[in-house]
């Protein structure tokens, strides 16, 4: 199993298939520059951070 595990390191890889990056695969967000991309990034994981908190405090496992 580990005999030409070296060799196999040492080699170029191309035996892995190239796969479009998820900006190429969703054609929603393909016209975005990359600084809006990361702004709309940034504000959905607010709205999920924010929304939790809520829920925390809503169900009272956060106490103020």
């Amino acid at each position: 199993m580990y005999d030409d595990l070296r060799n196999a390191a040492l080699e170029p890889e191309a035996a892995e298939e190239w796969r479009p990056s998820l900006v190429e695969r969703l054609p929603l967000f393909s016209h975005l520059k990359p600084q809006q991309r990361f702004i709309l990034a940034l504000l959905l994981f607010l709205n999920v951070a924010v929304l939790g908190c809520g829920c925390l405090i809503a169900f009272d496992k956060l106490i103020l």
